[in-house]
Formats: structure tokens, C-alpha cells, sequence
């Protein structure tokens, strides 16, 4: 049975973290803002250090705690149990490799759930250093408000963010416009909670009306369908959940309106939202835009503050807030009854739409919010589909898809990831890792909705807006590639990590040092770092092109294809070439690129049947690749 938390004197009750505490806290937030912003999207480089660091930060906290530096906290069953199951899919994703498809893909997919794992232990080990749930709720929206921010001024400013000209969907920093859309997803019930608590100060109520109007925008520019369905959803599961009603429907109306006002001005300028447009037009529909963001973001918060002020001075009586919430209710009933009807009335044009394999993949622009088209997606989860069928137990090896892809796929479109992580984990690594990844999603939902039950007044409210914003990233899981981005998985981790901890106590107890089990961490993260960088080392060997650094690269990463493929392109003695072109067949034997090395190898060498035996299977693997090409090899 969990012991209760101390209550705190009035006096104590907003005290400040003390500094040895402090640190910890500083350099989980300082991690989270560099994966956000420096990630680069799906890099091997920035993988290293930011996932390094979160490693070697969570060792260091954890080594301190178990040698009673910091408090330690005692995990209840969910969060152990979600904290488990992370490790335990980051131990199997690594057994994997014995028997992928792709083994040097399947080290890569540890690294990066390895990596993850970190950030959540790292978000429970500072737990019991925070005195107060508001400070992480706090935290996550000024750290989501600079991100809106840096989104839409590197509209403003060409200058800061130049492919914009090429294709104008949102995605800086992030680097990927659906990944940015869900940041804006989690900011959405973090500025409720801001905006919405009648006893906060009127200026701190008009910052959480500014956030959701500059979340509405930034959402709606990355042309994200799903993205703005989740927001919508996310703002009415806090309309639900919280008691504020009235001032929350308020806010929505100012911040999203606001927005919704700023993406109709944004559609009418060519350099903000139409791709391939020159610098010249870019600067001057930048300036534009930022003028009419500063005017909008100054009357919304003017008008925010001033009713955060009257209402201070009269305050809502409980017969008209409850006529108030009626009529809201009736009015958000009547548009749930006419979504339900006329899903009923299209859902089969609509489900033919979503499935149509024919021009499926819709472009990146403004229209795409008059489709339901799956832009492929249908196709790729039905492949990936047949990967799980083909290999039920131990699936084809953890980041495989793009193998399973060229195999099946009946178009020159190629994916890495079937945009579907509940599936890919089940097409990838099996039965066991897709139970790992329910056990861990069931864990963390009982545990928020442990904290949320034993935390009252404000407490409350800052759990069900991180419970909320954590809700929206499950469910995004389910129709893109979240789990390939430190930017939005890592910090958000944390944050389900240290919410799952809030039941959590630290009980009073003798003062013991387990030396041993520090020990263990700090050399369990420094495993892991040697794992994150050596395939990152083989890879800049790699870029030399020279035997001497294919070798060394073979060293670094002996499961790497490339390596191997090289050390043969520059190995003057035939045998040995074959040699080493045969072994990276072996590691291998689904890629239509060993097969094609292989073929070309036997090409050069005028052994044409062994050539044609290869190149066969080259295309068998992969009938769009280059052993497809007419008249090719």
C-alpha cells in the first residue's frame, strides 16, 4: 500500500526546487529542448549526442539516488510495469537482429527504443524532485510555446528556414510537418489549463489564450488532417474532463478563432502557403504575415486580459454557468449527431476513398483538407500486415519495413515505416514486442488515471492536461511514424515518465548507498552510448570512400551491408571480393541491394549465369529497383 504525501505548510507550498534538485530538473528540460530543436528528424548524428546525453543524465540521476544523494522513488506496479515493458521492447527489438531481415536496420530501431526508454526512466527519476505537477505542465508549455514560436517565424523570416520555398508545409524544427502538428496537439490542453483557471492572474490566463491561437495556426499550416481531428479532440476531452467550462470555451473561441482567421489570411499570400516560390516573394509575404501575427496575438491578448479582469471583478453565478454549459453541450451534441449522420449517410464513398489504391499518395497543399485519402497508408498496412503473418513470433526484425515494402509494393514509391506504430511493432518484432508496447500504453494510461484520482485543485488540472496532451500522442501513434523522432517521442516520454511517477512517494527510510547497482548504471549507459555511435562512426567512414576506411567501418559496425559492399568494391583479389559480397548476402538475403552488388560483381567478372542468378533475385526483392530498369544490368 503507497504511503500518502506529506502535506505542506502553507508557507512551503510554493517553495523553490532546491538546487540539488535543481540540476537533475535543468538537464531533463535542457535535453528536451535539444531534441526538439536540433534532432534534425530522423539523423543518425544528432541521435548520438541527444540520446547519448538523456542516457548518461538518467545513469547520473539514477547513480545519485541509489547512493542517497537524491531522493529515490518508489515505483508503484503501473509505472514500473511501464518503464519495464520500454526496456524489455528496446531488449527484445535487440535480440531481434539475430534474426532480421535487415540486422543492421534492427540495431539502429534498438538504439533509438533504447534512447526513449532513457527519457522515460529520466522523467521518473525526477519525479520526486518536482514538489508540484503544475512545474512540469509549466515546463512543457514554454517549451511547446518556443516551438510554435520558431515554427512561425521561420515563416516570416525566409532566411531562417530556406526549403520552405520549395514545399511550404510547417515543420521547422522538427523537420516533419505530422510530427509538428502533434507538438501542437500536446500544446492544446496545456493553454487550456492556462487559460481557462479563474484564479490565475489575468496576464497568465491571456499567455494560455496566446499558445492555443499560435497552436490553431501552426497546426493548420502543417495541412495535417489528423493533426487538427486530434487537437479538436484533445480540446474537447479537456471540456470534459475539466471543470472550467465557460473560461475554456472562451479561450477556444479567441485562440482558435484567432487562428483560424490568421490560416484564412495565410492562404491568400503565395510566399507562406504555395510551394516553389521565389525568395522575393517569400520576404515580402513574410513580412506580411508576421505583421498580421503581431496584430492578431495583440488584440486576442488584449481582449484575453480584459476579460480575465472582469471576470475577477464578477464572477460567473452557478445558474448562468450551468445555462452556459447546457447550451454548449446541446451545441457540441447536435455537431457530434451530424458527424455520426453523415458518416453514416458517405461512409462508403468514404471508405473507398481512404482504401483506393489508385493515386493514392495526395499532395503536401491546403487541399488535402477536402480528402480522406490514406496517401498510401492503406497499401503499407496491409504489407505490413503480411510481414506479421509470414513471421508471427519474432517478426521480420525491428526497422525492417522498408525491405518488406520493396518486396510487395506495386508502384516506385518506397517507405521506410508503414506509418502505423502499433502495427509495425507487430509486423517487426512480432507477438512479443507488440504486447510489450500494449503492456506499456496500458501501464501509463492506469497510472495517469491513478495520479489524476489522488491529486486535487490545481494539482488536478495540470494532470489532466498532460494526460490529455499524452492521450493525443498514443493515438497519433497509430497513423504515422512517431516512434523514428527523438523531437517528439523522447521529450514526451519524459513527460509520461514523470506523470506516471506522481503516485509515487518517498517514504522515509533508513539511509542506504547501493554503490554496486550505481556502478551498473553508469556502465549500462555508457553500452549504450558505445551502441549509438558505432554504427554513426561506420557510417562517416563510410563517406571516405578508400578500403582503409571501409574496414574500419566494417569494424564499427559489423553489420552493416555497406561496409562490406565497399571493402569488396575496393578489393583488387576476385576471391575475396566474392567473398565479401557473399557475406553481405548472407546478413542480408531479402535486399534487392546485396543481391544486385552481388550480380554486378559476377557482371564485371563475365560470369553471366551467376550474374542472372543474382540480378533475378535482386528483382524478385525489388521489381522498381535497379535490377528492374529495362536494359539494365
Amino acid at each position: 500500500m503507497l504511503a500518502s504525501s506529506p502535506v505542506r505548510p502553507a508557507g512551503q507550498r510554493f517553495a523553490r526546487i532546491p538546487p540539488r534538485h535543481a540540476a537533475p530538473v535543468a538537464a531533463a528540460a535542457a535535453v528536451s529542448f535539444c531534441a526538439i530543436f536540433f534532432s534534425g528528424g530522423f539523423a543518425v548524428a544528432p541521435l548520438v549526442w541527444i540520446g547519448g546525453i538523456a542516457l548518461l543524465v538518467a545513469a547520473l540521476v539514477s547513480a545519485a539516488a541509489l547512493l542517497d544523494v537524491l531522493p529515490a522513488p518508489r515505483l508503484d506496479a503501473p509505472a514500473a510495469v511501464f518503464l519495464g515493458c520500454l526496456f524489455g521492447l528496446a531488449l527484445w527489438a535487440g535480440l531481434s537482429t539475430t534474426w532480421s531481415l535487415s540486422p543492421d536496420r534492427s540495431w539502429m530501431y534498438t538504439n533509438l527504443t533504447l534512447v526513449f526508454a532513457g527519457f522515460a526512466l529520466l522523467g521518473a527519476l525526477i519525479s520526486p524532485l518536482l514538489s508540484r505537477v503544475t512545474r512540469l505542465a509549466g515546463a512543457a508549455a514554454v517549451l511547446l510555446g518556443l516551438v510554435i514560436a520558431w515554427a512561425l517565424l521561420a515563416k516570416c523570416v525566409p532566411t531562417l528556414y530556406a526549403d520552405y520555398g520549395r514545399v511550404a508545409r510547417l515543420r521547422a524544427p522538427v523537420t516533419y510537418w505530422n510530427e509538428l502538428a502533434l507538438l501542437c496537439d500536446v500544446a492544446v490542453p496545456l493553454a487550456l489549463w492556462l487559460a481557462a483557471s479563474p484564479a490565475r492572474r489575468p496576464v497568465v490566463r491571456a499567455t494560455g489564450v496566446l499558445l492555443l491561437c499560435g497552436a490553431s495556426v501552426t497546426v493548420l499550416l502543417t495541412y495535417s488532417r489528423f493533426g487538427v481531428v486530434l487537437a479538436c479532440a484533445a480540446a474537447a476531452a479537456w471540456l470534459l474532463l475539466d471543470r472550467d467550462r465557460v473560461e475554456s470555451l472562451t479561450a477556444l473561441a479567441l485562440g482558435a478563432g484567432g487562428g483560424s482567421a490568421l490560416f484564412g489570411l495565410a492562404l491568400t499570400l503565395p510566399g507562406i502557403t504555395k510551394d516553389m516560390q521565389p525568395h522575393a516573394v517569400r520576404v515580402r509575404d513574410g513580412w506580411v504575415f508576421g505583421a498580421a501575427l503581431l496584430g492578431t496575438f495583440a488584440l486576442v491578448a488584449l481582449v484575453a486580459f480584459q476579460l480575465g479582469r472582469l471576470q475577477a471583478r464578477r464572477p460567473l453565478t452557478a445558474p448562468r454557468r450551468d445555462r452556459l454549459e447546457r447550451i454548449a453541450l446541446l451545441a457540441g451534441l447536435a455537431v457530434a449527431v451530424a458527424g455520426v449522420a453523415a458518416s453514416i449517410a458517405f461512409g462508403g464513398r468514404l471508405w473507398h476513398e481512404f482504401t483506393n489504391p489508385v493515386s493514392s499518395q495526395i499532395s503536401s497543399t491546403s487541399g488535402r483538407f477536402a480528402s480522406v485519402n490514406s496517401s498510401n497508408r492503406w497499401r503499407w498496412w496491409n504489407e505490413e500486415w503480411q510481414g506479421f503473418t509470414a513471421h508471427p513470433f519474432g517478426g521480420t526484425g525491428a526497422g525492417t519495413f522498408e525491405l518488406t515494402d520493396r518486396r510487395l509494393h506495386r508502384s516506385p514509391l518506397v517507405t521506410t515505416e508503414p506509418h502505423n506504430v502499433p502495427l509495425q511493432l507487430l509486423g517487426e518484432t512480432g507477438i512479443v514486442g507488440f504486447l510489450l508496447y500494449l503492456g506499456g500504453a496500458a501501464a501509463a494510461i492506469v497510472a495517469v488515471v491513478r495520479a489524476r484520482r489522488r491529486a486535487t485543485g490545481g494539482e488536478r488540472a495540470g494532470v489532466t492536461a498532460l494526460g490529455v496532451g499524452l492521450a493525443a500522442f498514443l493515438a497519433h501513434m497509430v497513423v504515422d511514424v512517431d516512434w523514428n523522432y527523438v523531437a517528439t517521442c523522447g521529450p514526451l516520454l519524459l513527460a509520461a515518465g514523470a506523470l506516471t511517477a506522481r503516485g509515487i512517494t518517498v517514504e522515509p527510510r533508513a539511509r542506504v548507498r547501493r554503490p554496486l547497482l550505481a556502478a551498473a548504471a553508469l556502465l549500462f549507459a555508457c553500452g549504450g552510448v558505445y551502441s549509438l555511435a558505432a554504427p554513426w562512426l561506420a557510417q562517416r567512414d563510410l563517406a571516405s570512400l578508400s578500403a582503409a576506411s571501409a574496414k574500419r567501418a566494417h569494424t564499427w559496425d559489423p553489420l552493416s551491408t555497406d561496409a562490406l559492399i565497399d571493402a569488396a568494391a575496393f578489393e583488387a583479389d576476385p576471391l575475396r571480393a566474392e567473398r565479401l559480397y557473399r557475406q553481405a548476402v548472407s546478413l542480408e538475403p531479402q535486399s534487392s541491394e546485396t543481391w544486385y552488388a552481388l550480380g554486378q560483381f559476377y557482371a564485371d567478372n563475365k560470369a553471366w549465369k551467376l550474374a542472372y542468378d543474382a540480378l533475378s533475385k535482386a528483382w524478385s526483392y525489388d521489381r522498381f529497383g535497379p535490377a528492374g530498369v529495362p536494359c539494365g544490368a
